[in-house]
């Protein structure tokens, strides 16, 4: 595992993605993967670039978990936990059973749908335990499978009225738990993770760089203007990353 300078320059636009990606989950925190899977397929095979942003998820999440765990809604997360629990070996298995153009394919489809789903849908799901670990369920699957499991969770909370702070908190403990669950999973089923930890180590700075901007910017930047921009980009991507698949 060797890495250089000349290695990390020719790293510099997917390290982009990585720190874009990371400084919009610092500011809302959702967005990493959702953001980050589409764009690091442009330069990775789909089953590369899923085992990719469970890494970088898992570094960034661990790092903004342990910061603002105390503010965290523990609870919630448990349940949703546990739901992921039940979701993993069903995802899983699909992530092994589809060929990486399917997965790419999928993963642009699901971005693209969650984007107009919360864009144009008002639907208020009850907040209750039950949901709560179905929700999870859905998550664990959509994250065994693709590595995002943000959009299931960003559907049940859309309209919360739990405190911004407290759901930004409540995420970043719960996405450590579910990403890092997701990679053991796929260990487990026979993924190699080592062989992508040269390709992980080349992003980590775009990570650190959009984590530091994340937070220094939350208190001064609204979060609706946010939204707008993350729903401008992701259909954008979303449909050029559909259409290499289609045009091949």
């Amino acid at each position: 595992m060797e890495l250089s300078l000349t290695g990390l320059l020719a790293h510099l636009l997917p390290l982009g993605c990585v720190a874009l990606a990371s400084l919009l989950q610092s500011l809302t925190g959702f967005g990493l993967a959702i953001v980050l899977a589409p764009f690091l397929m442009f330069f990775y095979d789909a089953k590369d670039a899923v085992s990719l942003v469970l890494l970088i998820c898992v570094t960034g999440n661990f790092v903004q978990g342990v910061t603002h765990f105390r503010t965290a809604d523990r609870r919630l997360v448990g349940l949703l936990y546990a739901g992921v629990l039940i979701g993993l070996p069903l995802g899983t298995w699909i992530f092994f059973a589809v060929s990486s153009d399917t997965l790419k394919f999928w993963i642009n489809a699901m971005v693209l749908a969650s984007v107009l789903i919360t864009g144009f849908a008002h639907t208020r799901f009850r907040e209750t335990n039950a949901n709560a670990v179905k929700t999870g369920v859905l998550s664990g699957i959509t994250s065994a499978t693709t590595g995002m499991g943000g959009p299931p969770i960003l559907l049940y909370l859309a309209h919360t009225k739990i405190a911004p702070e407290v759901l930004r908190a409540s995420c970043f403990v719960f996405f450590f738990l579910c990403n890092i669950s997701t990679l053991a999973s796929h260990a487990l089923g026979g993924m190699s993770i080592p062989a992508m930890l040269t390709e992980y180590l080349y992003l980590l700075p775009g990570l650190a760089l959009g984590i530091l901007l994340g937070d220094a910017l939350f208190p001064y930047l609204p979060k609706t203007w946010i939204r707008k921009f993350i729903n401008l980009l992701l259909p954008i991507t979303s449909i050029v990353g559909m259409g290499e698949v289609l045009l091949k």
